[in-house]
């Protein structure tokens, strides 16, 4: 995935600076525009859809509630960058909540919805064989190759997000891209 594709915060950063610069933090209504924002919450449903097998649905509904779940929790976050990181825990959370319930009911996992938030991102719902190998990795490994590599986000910042340390990360990356390398074996 090129730097272009990647679903970056730059503009939110300059436009978090440019609101300090004139006079202090942004409140919870200025905040809540930027990942309320199409772009934003695009890049949202596509990290939910990554870790949800490509269910554009079910990711749409883990973006909506957490951005639900920012908005409630503002009073004790407050500030902008606690409320970034806050939002992808929450998303990384509810993706895997959503997987416990399916594996718990034996349900399989719903395809992807064309048109949806999300699902013109090249590869999410698509038979394509590295997306295949991706979904065939463990949980945790899928989650943080696709918050590292696909998402763009530093090892701090995919540690921040699923709630482990930075070791760990480093971790579950390097098996996560060691499956990801080995060819696949003829039948």
């Amino acid at each position: 995935m090129s730097e272009d594709e990647r679903p970056g915060e730059q503009g939110q950063d300059e436009l978090i600076a440019a609101f300090a610069a004139l006079g202090g933090p942004l409140t919870r209504d200025e905040f809540m525009r930027l990942p309320g924002s199409d772009k934003y919450y695009g890049a949202l449903v596509r990290l939910a859809a990554f870790l949800l097998d490509g269910d554009t649905t079910a990711a749409g509904d883990v973006a909506r509630d957490s951005l639900d779940a920012v908005r409630d929790a503002w009073g004790r976050l407050g500030d902008p960058e606690k409320a970034r990181v806050y939002l992808r825990q929450v998303v990384v959370d509810r993706s895997r909540s959503v997987r416990r319930r399916r594996a718990a009911d034996g349900h399989d996992t719903p395809q992807a919805v064309p048109g949806a938030p999300g699902a013109g991102h090249a590869g999410i719902g698509s038979q394509d064989p590295q997306i295949s190998a991706l979904r065939a990795l463990p949980d945790r490994q899928r989650e943080a190759v696709v918050l590292r590599n696909c998402m763009g986000l530093s090892e701090k910042q995919a540690a921040q997000a699923m709630g482990i340390s930075i070791g760990a990360v480093r971790s579950h990356l390097a098996r996560g891209t060691s499956s990801l390398r080995i060819p696949p074996q003829p039948e």
